[in-house]
């Protein structure tokens, strides 16, 4: 992502920020123009808005932590707002682009807007998935740019100066805070005393390697109830640990991830190896008793944690013992989804490097993409799956068929079929 821009001088601004600021502004994601506009007054195409800079800049820097750490959430209120350039135009021309972040990647999307009272069009819309990192420093070099030209204009101590100061200055502490609130989609310097101890509170009851799960998921309103119930869900979790040895001989023999590969690719690798190894092939394992003979594990059982209030937000979560093997629960009740919950589980015990413990949630993070893939095509392979499907359309009495052979959802097989591009079924959506 690139910002190229030429200063102008342009008369009659209201504020000398404005006026220091003035410049010809081209967005570049890739080879593609986000800021492509149709000139209506002039019949123009061009590749540029002339805008002052400084009230972009500035929402950049009062939104650096959301921008950055909070991912698309269920339930969440305004996210677009926290998320899309057009709600920091101020009156000027910006592009309607949504950054979206979901972990190690951050997803940027553009559509076509019309500006009516500006007389022009963004004509561009595309999708690209970048590296969180190279957003943020792209991010940082735009305000920087522009705090130079006002240092050189003399223009001094305005707010983007002291919000940028606060950023930059903040110590290990209060990043790991300011990260945190921002997962929960709360601004981290206007936040209410009870909310910041609270944040407080439920990181110290969980583990470090949980809580960016934690509280990409979270409600602010019930945050340290939901951190509590992790810990009772954790707690009876490693009364199972002994039943799951047989699979630590399958952790040291699978290839680990690369988290800067696509997440929906990496867990349909591991999916397809795993089958390999177990002499699967193309399989079916339409049951419980298929399910844990092919993994030598006992009966999904006991993986069961029966408390409501969790399941809305908490799928489920893998621990490790030291010397007993992992230890697997869901909050799901119906048969398929507690498979489906543990086979997301599975794939973190599989394939984490270091401690294999997570929680798997219903957010729409890179790490929770690539597991509910994995659990997708270890239990409804795409193979078998194509060796099904006649013609190019699947209909709905077909994949509710296909469902009850594989022991999975309906919406499992119709994500499968769209996700590989083996027919046209109704609704087609994006990956995991």
């Amino acid at each position: 992502m690139r910002f190229e821009l030429d200063w102008e001088s342009v008369s009659g601004s209201r504020g000398d920020e404005l006026a220091a600021t003035w410049a010809r502004l081209a967005i570049r994601v890739g080879d593609a123009t986000v800021t492509s506009v149709n000139d209506y007054r002039s019949r123009a195409l061009r590749d540029h808005v002339l805008i002052p800079l400084y009230p972009l800049a500035e929402w950049l820097a009062t939104h650096w932590w959301l921008l950055l750490y909070e991912v698309p959430t269920p339930g969440r209120e305004d996210y677009e707002r926290r998320h899309n350039l057009r709600f920091g135009r101020e009156g000027f021309a910006l592009p309607d682009l949504s950054i979206e972040p979901s972990g190690e990647r951050t997803s940027l999307k553009w559509r076509a807007f019309d500006l009516p009272d500006a007389r022009i069009g963004f004509t561009g819309a595309g999708t690209c998935n970048l590296e969180l990192e190279g957003v943020r420093q792209s991010f940082a070099d735009l305000i920087e740019t522009v705090l130079a030209r006002l240092d050189q204009q003399g223009v001094a101590e305005t707010y983007l100066h002291r919000e940028w100061q606060a950023i930059q200055s903040a110590d290990e502490d209060e990043a790991a805070f300011c990260i945190a609130a921002a997962r929960l989609g709360q601004d981290p310097y206007a936040i209410e005393q009870p909310l910041s101890q609270a944040i407080v509170t439920a990181a110290n009851r969980l583990p470090a390697h949980w809580q960016e799960e934690f509280f990409n998921i979270a409600d602010a309103r019930t945050i340290e109830e939901q951190a509590t119930l992790v810990n009772e869900a954790r707690a009876l979790a490693m009364g199972t640990a002994g039943q799951f040895e047989s699979l630590v001989e399958l952790r040291a023999e699978t290839e680990k991830i690369h988290p800067k590969r696509a997440p929906w690719d990496q867990g349909y690798r591991v999916a397809r190896t795993l089958r390999q190894r177990l002499g699967l092939a193309a399989e079916p394992l339409g049951n419980d008793a298929e399910l844990t003979a092919a993994l030598k594990i006992p009966s999904l059982g006991y993986t069961r944690f029966g408390e409501p209030g969790a399941r809305r937000w908490l799928d489920g979560l893998v621990e490790c013992a030291d010397d007993e093997g992992p230890a697997f629960l869901t909050t799901k009740s119906w048969d398929q989804q507690v498979r489906f919950a543990f086979c997301r589980g599975l794939f973190e015990y599989l394939t984490v490097p270091d401690t294999p413990s997570a929680l798997t949630t219903a957010a729409r993070t890179d790490r929770q993409q690539r597991n509910r893939a994995f659990a997708a095509e270890f239990l409804a392979p795409a193979d078998w799956l194509r060796g099904r499907i006649v013609g190019t359309w699947a209909s709905a009495d077909e994949m509710d068929d296909w469902a009850a052979k594989l022991g999975v959802s309906e919406e499992v097989v119709r994500r499968q079929i769209q996700n590989h591009r083996l027919a046209f079924v109704e609704g087609m959506g994006d990956c995991w």
